[in-house]
């Protein structure tokens, strides 16, 4: 299955920049870093009854969307994790059904995610321990180690 890669709304100059974005192709037996951020940077986790939701989440989008979750920090606007789609689930799949269980716990009328999402296909041993430890550090991956 072909995904689009994520940019910020602030990249997108004139609105085209998105149709220069290379298409990401799907494998199986893959695992991905992902970075969820709230819609306009809301600290919506900065309440610890909605991290249990979203940590909840994880169990609800596992039912219907099986998955490896091997690491998670949530942050106050955010969360990071590792994750392993089984076969036959793409990882658009895994984060549409923890995003929409979050936001109907949440008892949210309207999305408190933004859009799209940065994701990260981990390509050896070396770079999952590198997500992890980005994972374990709850640190932005954008930052020097």
């Amino acid at each position: 299955m072909v995904g689009r890669g994520y940019v910020p709304a602030e990249l997108d100059i004139n609105g085209d920049f998105m149709q220069r974005i290379p298409e990401r192709w799907d494998g199986p037996n893959e695992w991905y870093f992902v970075s969820i951020i709230t819609k306009d940077r809301q600290p919506i986790f900065s309440d610890e009854s909605a991290c249990l939701i979203l940590k909840q989440s994880f169990h609800e989008a596992h039912k219907y969307y099986p998955f490896r979750l091997s690491a998670l920090v949530i942050l106050p606007d955010h969360w990071h994790g590792l994750i392993h789609p089984a076969k036959n689930v793409v990882i658009e799949q895994v984060v549409g059904a923890v995003k929409r269980v979050v936001l109907r716990d949440l008892s949210h009328k309207e999305s408190i995610w933004q859009t799209r999402f940065p994701d990260h296909r981990i390509r050896n041993e070396e770079d999952f321990m590198t997500h992890m430890e980005i994972v374990r550090r709850g640190r932005n991956p954008a930052l020097p180690m």
